[in-house]
């Protein structure tokens, strides 16, 4: 059979044009689009800013009133930005039982619902990751949907700028390179150790000044290779799946309290966890 002729047939059957064609091929390569790094126009050598993670809003573990608190603490404590290292969202996995967890069902509950929380951090830009497989990422891999979660939210919420999916850096005037992450996986049996990791792999020319790094629910800061590391934390309780596989969560935001020298890197750095518990 000769597969090219058939396939001709098909297009042409289907009245599908050639530029149709390549933009679906362009969509299979780069099914979330590229990004570059986003500058941020900021060139003091003091810079404060909050840190978030893992809000999962749409499930009922989230903790609405750690995000009051996270926001008269920022206000209080005169921040610049936040930054937040993804899965804002819940998302629908699919998983039997699932459904059950949830507050708001399905992506126009969890987005419109996430509208309205965004408003209690209206003062402040929120520069955003999120991720590909997971949470919010169901939206666009589950059926092969396609919905772009991240750009959706950067359209509903005026304060949420959408840096691209599971990596991304943020660089600022004074020379402050922030890296968001969100990977994949499970916690390690020591709560630092893939963060080590992923350090030790990261390119000599590659590495940032910090990281922030969600998606595993956990608070923890690392120096290591000169570079300032956290695990972000999370918004929400521990879930009946993280209680099945015996893993906690640590409920909290952070405030990063930063010098900086351009030629450098970071000068001294201040950190503060907020806890919170069930």
């Amino acid at each position: 059979m000769d597969y090219e002729q058939e396939l001709l047939k098909e297009l042409k059957k289907n009245n599908i044009s050639p530029e149709e064609v390549q933009m679906v091929l362009k969509g299979l390569k780069h099914p979330h689009g590229t990004y570059k790094p986003k500058k941020i126009n900021f060139s003091d050598k003091h810079v404060k800013f909050g840190v978030i993670s893992d809000a999962h809003m749409g499930h009922v573990c989230y903790r609405p009133d750690v995000l009051d608190h996270a926001a008269a603490n920022f206000k209080k404590e005169g921040i610049e930005f936040i930054v937040n290292p993804g899965d804002t969202i819940e998302g629908m996995s699919g998983r039997d039982g699932h459904i059950y967890e949830l507050s708001h069902i399905g992506a126009t509950n969890q987005m419109n619902y996430c509208v309205e929380e965004f408003k209690k951090l209206a003062p402040w830009t929120v520069y955003s990751i999120e991720a590909t497989g997971s949470h919010g990422g169901w939206f666009g891999s589950k059926g092969n949907a396609g919905l772009d979660i991240g750009k959706e939210l950067e359209e509903k919420i005026k304060n949420y700028t959408f840096l691209g999916y599971d990596e991304q850096d943020l660089l600022l005037d004074n020379g402050l390179k922030i890296r968001l992450r969100h990977p994949g996986g499970g916690t390690a049996y020591a709560i630092s150790h893939k963060m080590q990791k992923y350090i030790e792999a990261i390119g000599g020319g590659d590495k940032p000044n910090m990281l922030f790094q969600g998606h595993f629910h956990k608070a923890i800061q690392m120096f290591y290779r000169n570079i300032h590391g956290f695990d972000a934390g999370t918004l929400a309780n521990q879930t009946p799946f993280m209680k099945k596989i015996n893993t906690p969560a640590h409920v909290g935001y952070w405030i990063i309290d930063a010098y900086i020298d351009k030629n450098k890197g970071v000068e001294r750095v201040k950190s503060e966890f907020t806890p919170f518990y069930d």
